[in-house]
């Protein structure tokens, strides 16, 4: 497995998977799985001049298989004619489908901040019994493509390339002299970083609000449109449709409460976010999932504390503490129509528990 730079990661969007794949040269990835073999979508030139690829393939193949084949061909000399590759190599991963009807393991982190090592053993508190890891914004500013390769080695870690991953853009995340490249490494549709997924009894809406101020903050220097984003992003809320499956929201900031000050530099956009909301309550959203506020918490249907009203409850899950060196996680259990709801810090020590009906 020498060509690999880390474990692969096999991120859920709609009803596919998407596995992200970095190399340690530029050269030819695809993935076998079964008798078919998957390459990244580029028209029909296939790419060689990278050290990454993002592979779709269909979910119910790779939950039929459990398994599937990293191959790789160094790229040693791409020309007009005649172009030279090295010869295969392979690296076999194991992969555990979301085919539970119920006893669901859910493991959600976000505000990581590059704290790797300390987030590792936060989201490592199901261990084997993991079904789900979804990584909910605020990996961290993009400077260098290292960046991107730290936080897909990251979560390679925690799945070791076996278990499904949904991974969503948080503000810091649209940070940054490369920021601009992240649809290149992580789940988009097409361009954008706003999608449905189903993937067993779940189904999932994954929204972005983008940066936490106004676009013409001092702080952002001119390159943020996210008040369009936004807009736009309102007629993909009016194009969903219920689901009779199990439904849960997942965004970095809340809509409902984006800051837990009214007015402030941090309330924005409070007419598109309302829309939101009720195009949620709309589709029968069980409950939402945020980080954001760098404190694990959650509001109850029409909390007082949040700023739009809301009528399912949202779990803010993700406590980061920066002077005690310490990240907080959710750890979400679905079973009998409940989901219980347990804070855990790196010691995977239960800090706090709930659990709400739905």
């Amino acid at each position: 497995m020498s060509f690999l730079y880390c474990n692969p990661c096999v991120f859920v969007i709609g009803r596919e998977y998407e596995i992200l794949v970095l190399t340690n040269e530029n050269g030819l990835v695809s993935i076998r799985i079964g008798d078919k073999t998957f390459y990244e979508e580029n028209s029909g030139a296939l790419s060689t001049e990278k050290r990454h690829a993002k592979i779709r393939v269909p979910m119910t193949l790779l939950d039929t298989e459990k398994k599937y084949t990293v191959t790789f061909r160094k790229s040693v000399n791409r020309r007009a004619y005649y172009s030279l590759l090295g010869e295969s190599e392979q690296a076999e991963y194991s992969f555990k489908p979301l085919t539970k009807a119920d006893g669901i393991n859910i493991y959600h982190i976000s505000d990581v901040h590059y704290r790797f090592d300390i987030a590792k053993r936060t989201a490592s508190y199901f261990g084997g019994d993991l079904d789900l890891l979804v990584v909910n914004g605020d990996i961290g500013e993009v400077e260098t493509v290292e960046n991107y390769r730290e936080v897909a080695k990251f979560v390679g870690d925690v799945t070791s390339g076996s278990i499904p991953t949904v991974f969503v853009r948080g503000n810091h995340d649209t940070r940054g002299h490369l920021a601009e490249l992240y649809t290149d490494y992580f789940p988009a549709d097409g361009k954008k970083t706003y999608f449905t997924f189903d993937i067993g009894v779940l189904h999932g809406i994954v929204y972005d609000c983008g940066e936490d101020k106004t676009d013409d903050h001092t702080e952002y220097g001119g390159v943020n449109i996210f008040e369009q984003f936004r807009r736009s992003q309102t007629e993909f809320f009016k194009s969903l449709e219920p689901s009779d499956k199990l439904t849960i929201a997942i965004g970095h900031i809340c809509p409902a409460q984006p800051t837990s000050q009214k007015g402030c530099e941090f309330d924005i956009d409070g007419e598109v976010y309302f829309e939101w909301i009720s195009e949620l309550e709309r589709v029968n959203t069980s409950f939402m999932l945020c980080g954001h506020i760098h404190r694990a918490y959650v509001l109850e249907k029409n909390d007082p504390r949040s700023l739009r009203p809301h009528n399912f409850p949202v779990i803010v899950g993700s406590a980061c503490y920066f002077d005690k060196n310490e990240i907080w996680g959710t750890a979400i259990r679905i079973e009998n129509g409940k989901a219980k709801i347990c804070f855990t810090d790196s010691s995977s020590n239960v800090t706090e528990a709930h659990e709400i009906n739905y």
